[in-house]
């Protein structure tokens, strides 16, 4: 009789069990996977793509006032790659960093909106506008220009046209500067200004003004050598636009600390 009722009971606590509600649990966010196929590893090229910051600023009757469109460097699943998503993150901040000040700026442009409307005169929209180009990538470093335009003052005689670049380490994803290229940081400043002085000669500009004006963040690489470069009404007149002087690799060879540059 006893082994009946802890039959009995073994069958009761069974359908109970079977019969409960299961359990759920709940995840923080997607549970990760670990990768099967070689594809979804790690990239074997680095892809360029564009982060694109754009956005339109208007007056309280809604008129847009101000227009943005900023073009920055990506790079295709970045995030595989530390120094790849370094270079990515450098630009995602560069792109936030100029919408924040053309949201300072729209302000002004709003102000300028409503006396031009009080006073009937024709209105026009402030814009700026950003893009890039890869002017050279190799196995372990990539230069990248970037042009810039803005049209940020009302009645101004021309618009603003500059130019920036950098060149990062692809394999840390450090930006250079223009001593980093160098073994010899002196010795390299003294030849890039000896060439510059040769080359800004003919033109008729003098070493002294060529050094005095020169910005160290104001150089790229290409496949020709490295190009310094003046942005507009520093050297010459804002009618002679950028100027730019390529020194070729043959002449800075001895002194370079970068590997990988075309022959």
């Amino acid at each position: 009789m006893r082994a009946r009722r802890l039959l009995f009971t073994a069958v009761l606590i069974l359908t109970l069990t079977a019969c409960a509600p299961s359990k759920t649990v709940e995840s923080d966010g997607p549970v990760p996977t670990q990768s099967q196929t070689p594809e979804e590893t790690a990239p074997t090229e680095l892809v360029w793509t564009d982060q694109s910051f754009v956005r339109d600023f208007t007056a309280d009757d809604g008129t847009v006032v101000m227009s943005v469109e900023y073009l920055f460097p990506g790079i295709t699943r970045a995030e595989q790659v530390p120094a790849w998503q370094k270079i990515q993150d450098y630009y995602a901040a560069e792109g936030m960093a100029y919408l924040n000040d053309a949201a300072d700026l729209a302000g002004y442009a709003a102000g300028d909106y409503e006396v031009a409307k009080a006073m009937g005169e024709d209105f026009l929209p402030y814009g700026e506008s950003m893009s890039y180009r890869i002017s050279l990538q190799t196995e372990d470093l990539a230069s990248i220009v970037r042009s810039y335009y803005a049209n940020s003052v009302t009645g101004a005689a021309h618009p603003s046209n500059f130019q920036f670049s950098e060149t990062f380490d692809l394999t840390t994803g450090e930006k250079l500067t223009l001593d980093d290229c160098f073994t010899d940081a002196a010795a390299g400043r003294t030849r890039v200004l000896d060439l510059l002085a040769q080359k800004g000669g003919d033109a008729g500009y003098s070493r002294e003004s060529l050094e005095a004006e020169l910005n160290d963040a104001y150089f790229y690489l290409n496949d020709e050598g490295m190009v310094i470069y003046y942005q507009p009404d520093t050297l010459a007149p804002y009618a002679a636009g950028l100027l730019e002087f390529t020194l070729p690799y043959a002449d800075l060879q001895d002194l370079l600390a970068i590997s990988s540059i075309p022959s």
